[in-house]
């Protein structure tokens, strides 16, 4: 059966609401699959038992399948009543919705768990409603095309050019499986389509682990940073599959040039990294849906250099990329359509980080160690002149030969960990954030006293109101930056609003910082604050 007798099959269907969905455009898209017209190879029409030729300026759509070029016009052909001619009226323009029922018809599309994979290649592709409207050109009724074509397949399924394995990343000669954690040597079929294709040799891949696990303990130091960097590589690959809920996102942190960016261009090469303004996210009307738009196809989300992360806005954004499985967007000269956000959001950031407890049970913080005090330029270039050798080619690009240890050395260690992730509780603080006297003075006194009490404190009260005066929420934020909260409690049998350390982890780091740097306030207009710690 050719394209034309497919097509005029599909179009003698009962397009049902309950199978078709309820486009009030169907009568319309039946109308364009009607004049649709497959040429052979040679660029002839072939009409009952004529062939036309089609010059190659007249071909209006040139459909790829597996490397070969099909192509097709959309045209009116009539016999000619007074000889054995046919008139072939051109039409202005090829439908989109003709050139996706095409390409599905041709085996390029399948459809799994409701979703529409492209499996033209090695490595597959999942079309959302915007990346649908970018391939085709869809302006309107983007959000119901995809129930016809589910309708279509349910009553005239074709088996696609390619057997799609949706959680199986493959190399030259192996496959790493997504469902069973494992990485297996084999011989690759060119049948199958894979949720991830890297052209790069067993030998190859397994030798990079070294390299990978080197470059993540010169950058990073403590074990709880480590143990979270060592499961993301894995927890992106699982949710970007579609085998995990998302639940977290991951926050970066140190001070400049410490090894992050050089990471994440490694990740970039593994997964299809979208860069995000979280700020146009926050904002509202068509800016934040073009926003949105950007997430189409993306696997990790990376936004960097962002202002501080703190506030319901900032948080609500948080949990919608964190949590939620699509969402509203709409492309320049479109209509609004559903964006998967099948990506995990990594956040590079030397700012102020301060959530709520909600979001602080979502967020995987990973600290990175400062560069030493005083090094130059070449001597930090010279440090990591290798690590840039092995994840990156001469124009900065990701080396997948390289890149792909940082995948193989978190699968391994996801295994150690009993195939679970449990992250760890990291604080993170580079040592840039700008302290204010406030802050300053909590760090001294909590260091001495387990309560720092406000009422009746002249001092604290003073120093308060100089720094915030009115603006309680700054205050707030101000305090949870630092690991301090608010705190009420009895002193000589009057109740007495004051200060307690909150977050004991994230306080020392702070404690510790501060000492390094010697910052303290300048307290000698307060001659009361000796006897302020002689009180308590």
């Amino acid at each position: 059966m050719n394209i034309r007798d497919k097509l005029n099959k599909i179009i003698k269907m009962n397009w049902t609401e309950t199978d078709f969905g309820c486009s009030k455009l169907k009568a319309d898209y039946k109308r364009q699959l009607s004049d649709i017209w497959q040429l052979d190879s040679l660029n002839k029409l072939h009409y009952q038992s004529k062939e036309i030729t089609i010059s190659s300026s007249e071909v209006m759509y040139s459909a790829d399948v597996n490397g070969k070029e099909i192509n097709f016009i959309s045209a009116k052909i009539k016999p000619k009543k007074k000889d054995d001619n046919v008139s072939i009226s051109f039409k202005k323009n090829f439908p989109p919705f003709a050139k996706l029922v095409i390409d599905y018809l041709l085996g390029r599309y399948e459809l799994y768990n409701g979703q529409l994979y492209d499996v033209n290649n090695r490595q597959a592709k999942m079309i959302d409603d915007i990346k649908l409207a970018n391939l085709y050109g869809f302006k309107h009724d983007t959000e119901f095309v995809l129930d016809i074509l589910k309708g279509i397949d349910k009553h005239f399924h074709i088996e696609p050019i390619r057997v799609l394995k949706p959680f199986q990343i493959a190399g030259n000669d192996f496959v790493i499986d997504l469902e069973k954690h494992t990485l297996t040597r084999c011989v690759l079929n060119n049948e199958i389509s894979f949720f991830k294709y890297y052209p790069v040799d067993f030998e190859t891949a397994k030798s990079s682990k070294k390299i990978a696990n080197k470059f993540l303990h010169y950058v990073i130091e403590d074990p709880d940073s480590f143990h979270n960097a060592q499961l993301q590589t894995y927890y992106i690959a699982q949710v970007a599959s579609g085998l995990k809920n998302k639940t977290n996102f991951f926050i970066t942190k140190s001070g400049i040039r410490t090894g992050k960016g050089l990471r994440h261009i490694a990740l970039s090469g593994l997964f299809n990294k979208i860069d995000v303004e979280l700020d146009n996210l926050v904002s509202r009307g068509f800016d934040a849906l073009n926003a949105w738009a950007m997430f189409s196809g993306g696997e990790m989300a990376l936004a960097t250099e962002q202002g501080d992360i703190i506030g319901d806005k900032i948080e609500r954004v948080l949990k919608v990329i964190a949590t939620e499985k699509t969402h509203v967007a709409r492309i320049v000269g479109g209509n609004q359509g559903l964006v998967m956000l099948s990506s995990v959001l990594c956040i590079d950031t030397n700012r102020n980080v301060s959530l709520s407890d909600e979001m602080n049970g979502r967020k995987v913080l990973i600290q990175y160690k400062d560069r030493p005090a005083g090094e130059t330029d070449l001597e930090r270039e010279e440090a990591f002149a290798e690590y840039w050798q092995a994840f990156t080619l001469p124009d900065k690009s990701p080396r997948i030969e390289g890149c792909i240890g940082f995948l193989l050395s978190s699968l391994d260690y996801f295994n150690e960990q009993e195939q679970k992730f449990i992250w760890k509780n990291v604080e993170v603080y580079n040592g840039d954030e700008a302290l204010d006297d406030f802050q300053i003075a909590l760090i001294n006194l909590l260091q001495k006293t387990d309560f720092v009490p406000k009422t009746d404190n002249y001092v604290i009260d003073e120093l308060y109101n100089k720094t915030y005066g009115k603006n309680a929420i700054e205050a707030g934020k101000a305090l949870t930056t630092i690991g301090v909260e608010r705190k009420r409690k009895k002193l000589d049998g009057e109740l007495v609003s004051g200060y307690i350390i909150g977050n004991q982890k994230r306080f020392d780091t702070f404690v510790i910082k501060e000492e390094k740097r010697e910052l303290r306030v300048d307290f000698s207009i307060f001659e009361e604050l000796g006897e302020l710690e002689g009180t308590q």
